[in-house]
């Protein structure tokens, strides 16, 4: 090992950020705080070569004198040399070095920095092990803490107005629960593998694996240090053996938290219903009261053979008021862009037609230009709207009339909304790199990006209260009227549903057992929306919570269950759940058609217990998420099906059918 290199690694390397040790935070000189990256491309010692390059993002915020790296920022190396694994050569080695990232902007600079220590995926990338900043840090007491470069000598300040709120943007890496240091020359998880740090050329560190290729899988993250022996000079075409110096430590693993059994499988009647299939007797019954035809207005049902991996957002409706009922959906136009629409690449049409529920007579027809084909509607409150056309929301009333707009200053990553639509969350993409290493990560990784969302909260007449930044990777936020509902992974098919209140008190709603993660989803009145997955009988199941974790309802799908969609309204006392089925079992990560969908079954039950009071089933749904809604005193449900709107009658909440 390199003696310059060797007096800087002498100690153990605490990750920065994670939980620095106060001896290691005094004896690390500014420029000497190791940087923790995580690899973006799998490189394996028979698959490169010498000069190849290799990419890793930032994972934690780090700074030194010289330079300022963001979580996500790209550091870009290469490989000095590599020897495969064969009858010859029994030890396969990769020697890398980084010699470049993003400091203090999109710009590539020149960092020489060379591997100190490597973390395989596991135990340290799983996502059980990282949770993110609340919200409530943004806009509740933990608004006043600086958290200082690198994660070290921050200082903590007393509450922030919401003044200062609005006008702060925080950025909120993931707070990390895995193993918290590191020795140099460490390989964590990685069995039999070796790693000399520093002991390649031009200071490279050499990994070594006898038996074996040495493999890296992206995701796997590196602890880099200052490269004291970088030079200027051009590549070498080769290196020589390495011999190792360093031995591995045995691998690390967060502990497992131990939780009780999962309440919110206990439904005890009075306070709890189970959600049983609807009767033939009660099918039959449930007849549509009236129809309204679409067809005529240019709505044209998606085509029976079209493959999907998940219901979308073709068509929409939402009541606006008692008497007015909103149907959005895309007519296949063709479409001419502006100069500023350039960049739009699914920009369409959305024609959205008002209609007069007693007469069944249309009252106005606008179009919307919606520049993507995520969601763009969204139901606020019981008599409005919120809609996402080119740059802007806008929030329409009754009669369709656009009361409020915000400009967005980038494209739209996602809107939540609290379940009395007190408060927003809205998400923009910012894009973090140039076009040059957008492409290669977008090369490497298969897949888009990560970029930074920037995430604000705002109230119900659009004032901004915080600003936070997020990765585009992490979990879509969900809001209460209280704060922000975060699930934690806790151990195998075991997670915990808290409540980050914006005054930053936590709230354990529940401990629960799923087989996949959990889905959640808020919705009026103050209820919590929960799917999760059963691994005995492959299907998923859904429950219906309060704010104090117990069911209302519990439901389950078999494994042919595709789509479980809620809808509440406010003060109506009542919410509906539409369970689509296949035909037949499906995989999760299956391809389908709308010919595949049998039928959807909607049912009406009440919010104080769960009790069902209505259920229709719908045969060869329309394969869109919004397709049905109640209206706002919960007396009828709107349903989209094939070219016909249908409308029902339910009973007052004080019955059942």
């Amino acid at each position: 090992m390199n003696k310059g290199v060797l007096a800087i690694l002498t100690r153990v390397l605490f990750l920065p950020g994670i939980a620095l040790s106060c001896c290691w935070c005094q004896v690390a000189t500014p420029d000497r705080i190791p940087l923790q990256v995580e690899l973006i491309r799998t490189v394996e010692a028979g698959r490169v070569k010498a000069g190849d390059p290799v990419l890793a993002k930032v994972a934690v915020k780090w700074q030194s004198p010289q330079c300022t790296l963001r979580e996500g920022d790209i550091l870009d190396g290469r490989i000095v040399a590599q020897t495969a694994h064969s009858k010859t050569d029994h030890v396969s080695q990769i020697a890398l070095l980084f010699e470049s990232g993003q400091c203090d902007g999109t710009a590539m600079k020149p960092l020489p920095m060379t591997v100190a220590a490597v973390l395989a995926v596991d135990p340290s990338r799983d996502n059980s092990n990282y949770a993110n900043q609340p919200l409530s840090d943004a806009v509740g007491l933990g608004l006043g803490r600086d958290p200082g470069p690198n994660g070290v000598n921050g200082s903590a300040g007393g509450p922030r107005s919401i003044t200062q709120a609005a006008a702060t943007v925080y950025v909120s890496p993931p707070v990390y629960k895995g193993p918290t240091a590191v020795m140099p020359g460490q390989v964590v998880g990685i069995r039999g593998m070796k790693l000399n740090v520093g002991g390649g050329p031009e200071g490279s560190s050499v990994l070594s694996m006898p038996g074996h290729n040495v493999r890296l899988e992206a995701g796997s993250q590196f602890i880099l240090m200052p490269n004291v022996n970088a030079v200027t000079a051009a590549p070498a075409a080769a290196a020589p053996s390495a011999s190792i110096t360093a031995s591995a430590a045995p691998s690390t693993k967060a502990p497992e938290n131990v939780l009780s059994d999962d309440e919110t499988e206990v439904c005890q009647p009075p306070q709890c219903s189970v959600a049983l299939a609807p009767s033939d007797a009660e099918i039959k019954t449930s007849a549509a009261a009236e129809t309204l035809a679409v067809r005529r207005l240019g709505y044209v049902p998606v085509r029976r053979d079209r493959e999907m991996y998940s219901f979308d957002y073709g068509s929409a409706i939402s009541y606006l008021g008692e008497n007015e009922l909103l149907f959005a959906f895309n007519p296949h136009v063709l479409v001419s862009r502006t100069a500023t629409e350039a960049e739009f690449a699914k920009l369409h049409i959305i024609r959205a037609v008002l209609i007069n529920v007693q007469e069944k007579k249309v009252i106005k027809t606008v179009e919307w230009r919606v520049p993507d084909a995520q969601q763009y509607l969204w139901t606020v409150g019981r008599d409005h709207v919120l809609v996402h056309a080119g740059r802007e929301l806008k929030l329409y009333g009754p009669g369709l009339k656009q009361e409020q707009h915000l400009a967005l200053n980038g494209p739209l990553a996602f809107v939540r909304t609290s379940p009395s639509s007190k408060y927003f969350a809205v998400g923009v993409i910012q894009e973090r790199h140039p076009a040059a290493v957008h492409k290669q990560l977008e090369d490497a990784e298969e897949r888009a990006p990560e970029e930074d969302v920037e995430v604000k909260i705002l109230d119900g007449d659009f004032h901004t209260l915080a600003t936070v930044m997020r990765s585009s990777r992490a979990p879509v936020p969900v809001l209460s009227d209280d704060g922000e509902i975060q699930v934690a992974s806790v151990g195998k098919n075991r997670w915990q549903i808290i409540e980050e209140a914006w005054d930053t008190q936590k709230h354990l709603l529940a401990n629960v057992n799923s087989s996949c993660p959990l889905e959640t989803t808020t919705l009026p009145p103050h209820l919590l929306f929960v799917v999760g997955c059963d691994r005995q009988s492959g299907g998923k199941w859904y429950r219906m919570l309060r704010f104090d974790g117990k069911p209302v309802l519990k439901g389950t799908s078999s494994s042919t269950g595709l789509e479980q969609t809620a809808r509440g309204v406010s003060s109506s006392g009542a919410f509906a759940i539409g369970v689509a089925e296949a035909a037949k079992s499906m995989a999760a990560s299956s391809a389908f058609s709308a010919a595949d969908i049998a039928s959807e079954r909607i049912a009406v039950y009440r919010a104080e217990n769960g009790e069902r009071i209505f259920a229709v089933t719908i045969p060869s749904p329309v394969t869109n998420v919004q397709t049905f809604v109640l209206s706002p005193d919960a007396r009828q449900l709107a349903v989209l099906s094939g070219d016909q709107i249908a409308f029902y009658q339910v009973p007052a909440a004080g019955g059942h059918q």
